[in-house]
C-alpha cells in the first residue's frame, strides 16, 4: 500500500505541477479567474500530502 500511495502521490503532485505552469503563462492572478483554475495548486498539496502519508506510514513505529 506504501508503494501505490507514493506512486499515486507523485503523479498527482506531477500533474498539478505541469497544469500550474499552464496556467501560470498568465501571471498568477489567473489561478483565480474561473473556477478550475485553483484546481492545479490543489493537486500540488493533495500530492504532497499523499507522499507525507507514505513516507510516515512506511516508518517502524518508535515504540516497537
Amino acid at each position: 500500500m506504501r508503494r501505490m500511495s507514493q506512486i499515486v502521490g507523485a503523479v498527482v503532485l506531477l500533474l498539478g505541477v505541469f497544469w500550474a505552469g499552464r496556467e501560470s503563462t498568465h501571471g498568477l492572478g489567473a489561478f483565480w479567474e474561473h473556477w478550475w483554475c485553483p484546481i492545479p495548486l490543489a493537486l500540488i498539496v493533495v500530492g504532497l500530502v499523499g507522499l507525507g502519508f507514505a513516507l510516515v506510514a512506511g516508518r517502524p513505529s518508535p515504540s516497537a
